[in-house]
């Protein structure tokens, strides 16, 4: 074993990855044996010499490992991506998940840790978070073009924990002409966004179910859409019968593409409108002002970063959502939302109780919710979950 590329695991701090967590961390590792270099396929050991899996190695980040298969001297070769990548869109079809638009690879999840890529239509949108994902690059694009045949490929990988593995941002087009703005549809709905300029891979296809789960609420209701970003949730609530939808954002860019979209769905303006300003200010000017509305969604970008800002971001979603919950009228509906997974769903329902006694009301939980089946998560390893989405009516007793 000393001249294989192999990590061993320290004796009982690795139990975690012994259940099958797809992570080996720095800390639980007893030796690395033939020298593998960034990137490496490397075999994952326990203590007790049992093999775990296939991993790729880094020497600079805190995640030593992440494993890639359970069979033995599995290489992540141009052939293994290209099967893995057909392997995710079996896997979409059979759950139903297979749209115009949805996630395609989500990272650990799908056997290719560091890579997400999004299909919106005839266009793919990557996100390359390791170095190991970053020397296959050329095989991942080629294996894209040849199982989907896109119009464009635009790859995304900006995210700021690349510096972590060393690697620079990169924004750019790197196969075909892409559409801007590209239209996505989903619900019933089309919506506009720009998949090179926007927020992470351009849209956020992780609530597509959530908004389905929405839709019969909408009918003939007053509806406030808070963080909408493109307008996605008011769209789709514009476009399944509500009587009036006001989103709100910061982001000009994205409500240009918002009121576009207005128009793509023939949706009146006069009923239907978007506001720029600063969320949380405006949520405190309309509780002022003693507005009701009869759906508030609350739908924010990740507000903890790190584990060290999770206290801090809690306190920034109770804010929030007391004041969404003081928006609504009695059996009104408060989805809200957090993508952070650095905020567990046990302490985001226990933010949302506090918030609920701060209002001085009685709610029930209808729904609990999670990413759509597109973004799967892998059962020993969580942190592939990390969107929670509480649908919450407000009762009077």
């Amino acid at each position: 074993m000393e001249n294989e590329k192999a990590i061993l695991l320290k004796r009982g701090a690795a139990r975690r990855t012994e259940r099958g967590h797809l992570w080996v961390f720095s800390n639980e590792v007893d030796a690395v044996t033939g020298d593998p270099q960034p990137g490496d396929p490397v075999k994952v050991f326990s203590a007790k010499r049992r093999f775990l899996g296939m991993a790729l190695y880094s020497k600079s980040s805190m995640l030593r490992g992440r494993i890639y298969s359970r069979l033995w001297e599995q290489d992540c070769d141009p052939a293994f991506i290209k099967g893995r990548i057909e392997a995710a869109l079996r896997y979409r079809r059979e759950c139903a998940a297979l749209a115009h638009s949805y996630r395609l690879i989500h990272s650990e999840a799908d056997g290719l840790p560091g890579l997400i890529a999004d299909v919106f239509g005839d266009h793919v949108v990557t996100q390359i978070a390791t170095y190991a994902m970053e020397i296959r690059r050329d095989a991942i694009i080629a294996a894209l073009v040849e199982t989907l045949s896109p119009t464009a490929i635009i790859e995304k990988s900006d995210a700021p924990y690349r510096a972590g593995e060393g690697l620079a941002e990169r924004k750019e087009v790197v196969y075909g002409k892409p559409r801007v703005p590209c239209e996505i549809q989903e619900n019933g709905v089309t919506v506009l966004a720009d998949l090179m300029g926007g927020q992470k891979t351009g849209y956020f296809l992780d609530q597509v179910r959530n908004r389905a789960m929405a839709i019969p609420f909408f009918s003939g209701k007053r509806v406030l859409d808070l963080f909408c970003y493109v307008g996605a949730w008011s769209i789709v609530a514009g476009a399944h019968g509500a009587l009036e939808t006001i989103g709100v954002d910061s982001s000009e860019n994205a409500l240009a593409l918002a009121a576009e979209s207005l128009k793509a769905n023939h949706l009146d303006p006069a009923r239907h409108t978007f506001l720029k300003t600063d969320v949380f200010a405006h949520v405190r000017q309309l509780v002022n002002q003693k507005e009701q509305f009869d759906v508030v969604i609350l739908d924010p970008p990740a507000l903890a970063k790190s584990k060290k800002d999770a206290e801090h971001a809690l306190g920034a979603y109770r804010e929030l959502n007391l004041r969404a919950m003081r928006l609504l009228a009695d059996d009104g509906l408060l989805i809200t939302c957090s993508c952070s997974h650095n905020v567990s769903e046990q302490d985001f329902q226990d933010m949302l109780v506090l918030a609920a006694k701060d209002s001085r009301a009685d709610f029930s939980i209808l729904f609990r919710s999670s990413q759509s089946p597109d973004h799967p998560v892998h059962l020993q390893t969580p942190e592939t979950s990390y969107l929670k989405a509480f649908f919450l009516k407000k009762r009077v007793f």
